[in-house]
């Protein structure tokens, strides 16, 4: 774990001091922190900036960004002593906090400690108050210049006897002055003012700063322009200018917390209409974690000039409050305060911080005579903390607001980037005769920020940076359908989900937090996806095809069927069908494989089924010699019968020689005998009835007439010669391959006539649809349409 040295809470630095505490950060956490100098004060004192991140997990340009600095006002010095609190806590407590670390792996903290380092060594060298910088004031009026008189390192107040004085000694303690009423009009009363030396022969005791200059009012904005208090024009100083292009240089800048005093709260800059709701729930959370009071704040400045022109979340924290920290019912000073309520903080000092009130001593002014000097040490006491306890509370609220903000910065992820095989595309250097994948890329992209990633619209800002995607592809892969560089539009962040009643519903947003965008590439190479929002932040992603890469590797002579838009390549050369030629052909040659039901089977276009169909039986071709197939049933399958589900057609196979019989029976060509008692042995069933009749009893005259069926079929299959077939492209729907004669027994030449109620799955054999004696007449008349 880095070690970085605690920061002291029983002074405030100077800026060189700030420096050099930087340095020996980022010496402990060179992996954590990178020290930088933006630029040089008035004076050319340096302006110190570190950048807190984990590099390991991006640079910090790919993150979304946080701004943070120490205040415009020289004798604000808790601001910088906080910065440095927060820098000291991000890089101790990285790995050991889930908050903290999971902050810098996805955040990066520009943390600049002192912005007026001119006027904050001024303070604290000589006591003086300078307001924010020491370039001379135009026109400044001779008078009396705040700063030490006496050489003790301190700048406290003077106060002279005056019978025309405003102050009085208070009668609830003597160290205190209070306001002079209009009933006194007896007694000491006193002129009070700051301590200091009168501008060369001059006795005036008005009190004049030695620079007016406020640097945070240097910014371009609303407002009526003073040059005493703005500068002779926007962005004239130094300090301001190198802020201004810093912010925007970077554009992944998304808040910014600045430091005050004096409020003892958060103080919030004036949005508009469709920021207000969400600037307002963000607000009141803040409020929760560390315990202030936000405000919103329309004054023209620094905070305006980020939030209307650079569209950035702007906070001022102003944690002090001497008022608040001794227990006052009060945030800010809005009033002056009563005599009850000095006398009140000033026993609170007594007892929680001496030193912060000094009694009153005697003191020679070179100018004004004798004087005594004493009363509050401004510095530590309403601009700052006291050193101690009180100090390094502060420290810890200033952090939770700076965490807590962080928090709620925009987040790209990109939940999904996957592959899908759609098909095969043929190369283009070869010919034909090699594919490549075809593959559907899909990615998704979402915001799980708090914060939209716009974050806030502003005022000025006419087109808000939005989201962009960039494909980059190894060699050999190219890109069919989609763009390589193409933009998205805004994701909406969680916080814009959140009610705005106190009906718990929400009105929805026109803006998803979720975007999604397909791709179609061609080739197996690696695909990278480079997603990216400027102020949510850079996700790359990689997709290597490994089922591609597969196909690939494997000799594949053609590929899938139906997977490609592309023709598929054509199918490699089949035996000719057979024709019926009366010569009969010569043996093929002996390399012809014995068992052709070994080879794959060629995918082959579906066509659209028959209503009635039945495979065909395919008969042998003259000529040619091969083995003969398994023995197949003479009736085919109920579902080939019944029509309802037709088969494909197979590719055309050798065909096999005339089937074996069934069962051994006499090959008597003599006609059965006229009706037997006794049926023969049943044959296996045929699959289901064709006609839906109920099985025949045995010894009934229908089962009489089947036995006598089935005998004569066995017989006619005995003949030496067998009745020409038709060819395989010939056949009829629901041919028996029988002739009609054959098939029922005969009695004289007659054919014998069957009872009414024939149970043709008795007899093993489908209906001839020839018949006209026992085929339906709906039959008929389907026959007869061509179906």
């Amino acid at each position: 774990m880095p070690v970085v040295p605690a920061v002291a809470t029983d002074r405030y630095y100077v800026n060189h001091e700030i420096g050099d505490y930087l340095r020996i950060a980022e010496e402990a956490a060179p992996h954590l922190l990178r020290l930088y100098t933006i630029g040089t004060s008035y004076e050319g004192r340096p302006l110190f900036m570190a950048e807190i991140t984990n590099r390991a997990s991006g640079e910090s340009h790919e993150k979304p960004a946080l701004w943070i600095d120490g205040g415009w006002r020289g004798g604000q010095l808790l601001g910088s002593s906080a910065c440095l609190e927060l820098v000291r806590q991000l890089l101790a407590q990285y790995g050991r906090d889930p908050v903290i670390s999971d902050l810098l792996d996805n955040v990066t903290f520009y943390v600049c400690p002192r912005l007026a380092a001119d006027a904050g060594d001024l303070s604290l060298h000589t006591g003086e108050w300078c307001w924010s910088s020491t370039r001379p004031g135009m026109g400044l009026a001779p008078g009396l210049r705040p700063g030490d008189a006496n050489g003790d390192g301190r700048s406290l107040q003077m106060r002279l006897v005056d019978p025309l004085g405003a102050w009085k000694v208070s009668r609830r303690d003597a160290r205190l002055m209070v306001p002079r009423g209009p009933e006194d009009r007896q007694g000491t009363f006193y002129r009070l003012m700051p301590e200091g030396l009168c501008d060369g022969s001059s006795r005036s005791t008005q009190g004049a700063l030695r620079s007016s200059l406020d640097l945070d009012r240097n910014f371009p904005g609303g407002g009526e322009w003073n040059p005493e208090v703005c500068g002779p024009y926007p962005l004239s100083e130094p300090e301001t200018r190198v802020v201004a292009d810093f912010f925007r240089n970077h554009s992944n800048l998304g808040a910014v917390v600045t430091f005050g005093n004096l409020a003892g709260g958060i103080s919030v800059s004036e949005a508009v209409p469709a920021d207000a709701p969400l600037v307002r729930r963000l607000a009141q959370k803040l409020q929760d974690w560390t315990g202030l009071t936000v405000s919103h704040s329309s004054a023209p400045g620094y905070m305006q000039w980020a939030y209307q022109n650079q569209g950035l979340l702007v906070l001022r924290a102003e944690p002090w409050s001497l008022p608040r920290a001794a227990g006052l019912d009060r945030a800010a000073v809005e009033r002056p305060l009563d005599e009850p309520e000095l006398s009140g903080i000033l026993r609170w000092l007594d007892q929680s911080c001496q030193g912060a009130f000094h009694p009153w001593t005697a003191f020679d002014h070179p100018q004004l005579g004798m004087v005594e000097l004493g009363g509050w040490e401004w510095l530590y006491s309403w601009l700052n903390p006291p050193p101690g306890g009180l100090l390094q509370s502060e420290l810890e609220r200033f952090c939770k607001l700076v965490l807590g903000t962080a928090q709620a910065l925009p987040r790209l992820h990109v939940t999904e980037f996957s592959e899908e095989m759609v098909g095969w595309s043929e190369a283009a250097d070869s010919g034909g005769e090699d594919f490549v994948p075809l593959r559907k890329l899909h990615m998704a992209a979402e915001n799980r920020g708090y914060l939209p990633s716009w974050v806030c619209h502003g005022v000025q800002r006419e087109n808000p940076p939005c989201l962009e995607m960039q494909l980059l592809m190894e060699a050999g892969t190219r890109l069919v359908m989609g763009k390589e560089r193409l933009y998205g539009g805004q994701l909406s962040g969680v916080g814009l989900a959140e009610a705005e009643n106190i009906v718990p519903y929400t009105s929805g947003s026109e803006v998803s937090s979720r975007f999604e965008m397909d791709w179609l590439v061609e080739g197996s190479g690696r695909v990278q996806l480079e997603v990216r929002h400027p102020r949510a932040g850079t996700r790359q992603v990689n997709l290597s095809s490994e089922r591609a890469q597969q196909h690939v590797e494997v000799a594949v002579s053609a590929p899938p069927a139906y997977s490609a838009p592309l023709p598929p390549p054509p199918p490699p050369p089949r035996p000719p069908a057979p024709r019926p030629a009366p010569t009969p052909l010569a043996a093929p040659p002996a390399q012809q494989p014995a068992a052709p039901a070994a080879r794959p089977p060629i995918p082959q276009q579906p066509t659209r089924p028959n209503p009635i169909s039945r495979p065909p039986v395919p008969t042998p071709a003259p000529g040619l010699a091969a083995a003969p197939p398994p023995p197949r049933p003479l009736v085919p399958p109920a579902a080939a019968r019944s029509g309802a589900l037709a088969a494909p057609p197979q590719p055309p196979q050798p065909p096999p020689q005339a089937p074996p019989p069934v069962a051994p029976a006499a090959a008597s060509p003599t006609p059965p005998p006229a009706l037997p008692t006794r049926p023969a042995a049943p044959m296996p069933p045929a699959g289901g009835r064709v006609l839906g009749s109920p099985p025949p009893k045995a010894g009934s005259p229908v089962s009489a007439f089947a036995a006598q069926v089935r005998e004569s079929l066995q017989a006619s299959q005995q003949r030496p010669e067998a009745p020409a077939r038709l060819a395989a492209q010939e056949f009829e729907p629901f041919s028996p391959g029988l002739p009609i004669k054959a098939a029922y027994p005969t009695a004289g030449g007659q054919p014998i006539e069957s009872p009414a109620s024939v149970d043709f799955d008795d007899m093993q054999l489908p209906p001839d649809p020839m018949d006209s004696r026992i085929l339906p007449p709906l039959l008929l008349r389907k026959r007869e349409k061509g179906k």
